[in-house]
């Protein structure tokens, strides 16, 4: 997702660079036609239960344009629809009706949405449309990430202007929904537009596919009349969750705290191996049972296993400073480490959540590979740690308890913090 936030402040970069160059073509005569003072096209495709929600944003021009007459034998030409013209100094100009827009939206919006195609096992998704929106190319919202495209659709729009508005100055927004029968694993998009504008094939068209656990960016250029293919396959799928799984347990600190603190009060390999394993079973449990919903649905239980799990960070930490190789190396380790694992494996399955579609496509691959991610991370984690031990011992034993204090008081003070805190948060939540 660094990768994705980094090219999205490149694309915010380039547009910004296209609109400037686009205010100072407008200062000419050039502006008045259906011309591309913007050729940027960009494409959501959001995976849903139920099929695909597209945000798209396209100048106005793509799919007007092809609806203008050839010059008549006077010189004028039929307008398009929900556009007038004017002749101004010599020059046939043409402007948006917001009137007709304002008061048939849907029917203007529609002439957008029927140029786009999507196809799915050789069925072809017909659109609804959900919201749409206009803007002049200067003070169009930012459109590069999906949360940027949600708040664009919601912005104010020209819908009730009656001011005179050039066609070419202006991008359409859109939100269509393509219903269909299950999640949408791959999927063909073209576009029919053939505006016949000047420049068009050098159109550069943004594609962001959202889906479940990870956006994937693809650019084309050109108009997209023959359609590209969008393939999330099983190998792809569990890759992007195994990634997920790794990310998640190294960036998730009350995690991170709890393996580490794990890994540094064992006394011995043996004593390390029966904590990991038993983690590992009991996290691995309720990882598939909270994703699957087989736990309390009520508002208290997320803040509720939040706080669990701050207390057991506060409890392994303790443990790490005062352990002795007869209770570490015990088979009671594996069963304290395999109880609170099922607390861990929770929060866990409150993260794949919001990740993966529930029968969305490669859903048993993607939440095996999670969990394998997750193991991955752990054995990093505890692998390092031991080493560190191990090289502390080598250089002086009486390091190994120094060192144990060190890692484990600070974990103990912010785990201590994070258990006021989220106390606090399950004693609103119930009085709520």
């Amino acid at each position: 997702m660094k990768r994705f936030c980094r090219l999205s402040k490149l694309w915010k970069s380039l547009g910004a660079l296209t609109v400037a160059v686009a205010s100072i073509l407008m200062c000419g005569q050039g502006n008045a036609h259906f011309n591309l003072d913007l050729n940027i096209r960009t494409i959501h495709v959001v995976h849903t239960k139920e099929g695909l929600d597209v945000y798209i944003r396209v100048p106005t021009p793509y799919f007007l344009a092809g609806f203008i007459s050839e010059p008549l034998a006077d010189g004028t030409v039929i307008p398009a629809p929900f556009t007038y013209n004017r002749v101004e100094n010599d020059n046939l100009n043409h402007y948006l009706s917001m009137n007709q827009i304002a008061n048939s939206p849907l029917e203007f919006a529609a002439l957008a949405a029927e140029g786009l195609h999507i196809e799915t096992e050789g069925k072809t998704l017909k659109p609804e449309i959900i919201q749409m929106r206009l803007h002049t190319v200067l003070e169009q919202p930012p459109f590069a990430s999906l949360d940027e495209a949600r708040s664009s659709l919601t912005a104010s729009s020209l819908e009730n202007t009656s001011d005179d508005i050039y066609v070419g100055e202006t991008v359409t927004d859109l939100l269509l929904r393509y219903q269909h029968d299950s999640p949408v694993n791959s999927y063909k998009l073209s576009f029919t537009w053939n505006p016949k504008l000047e420049s068009q094939e050098e159109t550069a068209n943004l594609l962001l596919d959202h889906f479940p656990g990870d956006t994937r960016i693809f650019r084309f250029t050109g108009t997209l009349n023959d359609p590209v293919e969008i393939t999330n396959s099983a190998f792809a799928a569990f890759a992007t969750f195994t990634t997920q799984g790794i990310i998640h347990i190294i960036e998730g600190w009350d995690h991170l705290l709890f393996v580490i603190c794990l890994a540094i009060g064992a006394a011995t390999l043996t004593g390390l191996l029966w904590r990991v394993t038993g983690f590992t079973i009991g996290h691995t449990i309720t990882l598939i049972m909270g994703f699957w919903g087989y736990v309390p649905s009520g508002s208290w239980f997320i803040p509720s296993v939040e706080l669990g799990i701050a207390i057991s960070i506060i409890f392994v930490a303790l443990a790490a400073i005062s352990t002795s190789k007869r209770q570490s190396d015990s088979f009671s380790s594996f069963i304290v480490t395999l109880l609170i694992g099922l607390l861990h494996g929770l929060g866990f399955s409150f993260v794949l959540h919001e990740l993966l579609l529930p029968n969305g496509a490669h859903l048993w691959k993607s939440l095996l590979a999670f969990n394998v991610g997750v193991e991955i991370g752990q054995v990093a984690i505890v692998t390092g740690v031991w080493i560190v031990l191990l090289s502390l011992k080598k250089i002086r034993r009486s390091l190994l308890v120094p060192a144990r204090w060190a890692v484990a008081l600070p974990s103990l003070a912010i785990a201590t913090y994070w258990a006021v805190q989220r106390f606090q948060s399950v004693m609103a939540t119930i009085s709520s």
